[in-house]
């Protein structure tokens, strides 16, 4: 009976470890979703400036930048799924044919990125002017570079405070 109870405090102990950490998890995907929330306003915030859009330009603009954006999401979605497929065919020792298979969609879904930034581009002459086109095009270059450089630097700072302590 004593074995039983140790066994039930064992298990109850670990479920409850269990839904900690996954409410860390959830708590900290909310956090990251919210900064991506306020990123994304920023962005677009500086894109009306940059760009010196009226409002009949913004609503057009905005509304094929936001289509654009989800599609592209879900395609990053699906070359993420994609990429995980080959961690378990690493784990099943899988034969050169199913990788194979994997490397077959994921350039299928690159070819696919390609195609969805090409039509999107496409798509913006009727919204913006080729000056403003061009500006854009620059702007988000420059804009995801800097948001790289910051991520690095804020994770180096990080990095190094952990060391001090």
């Amino acid at each position: 009976m004593n074995s039983i109870v140790k066994h039930l405090l064992a298990a109850l102990a670990g479920l409850a470890i269990c839904s900690v950490v996954v409410a860390a998890q959830d708590a900290q995907a909310h956090v990251q979703g919210k900064a991506a929330e306020r990123v994304e306003q920023y962005k677009k915030i500086r894109m009306m400036e940059v760009l010196g859009l009226d409002e009949q330009s913004s609503i057009k603009f905005f509304t094929r930048y936001d289509k654009n954006l989800e599609v592209m999401k879900d395609l990053r979605q699906k070359q993420v799924q994609t990429l995980a497929r080959i961690q378990s065919l690493r784990k099943s020792k899988a034969s050169d044919n199913e990788y194979a298979k994997v490397v077959s969609d994921l350039r299928s879904l690159e070819d696919r990125v390609n195609q969805t930034k090409s039509k999107y581009i496409d798509d913006l002459k009727d919204a913006l002017t080729s000056k403003q086109l061009a500006e854009y095009l620059v702007f988000e270059l420059r804009f995801q570079q800097n948001l790289r450089d910051l991520v690095r630097d804020m994770q180096q700072k990080n990095k190094q405070e952990l060391q001090k302590r």
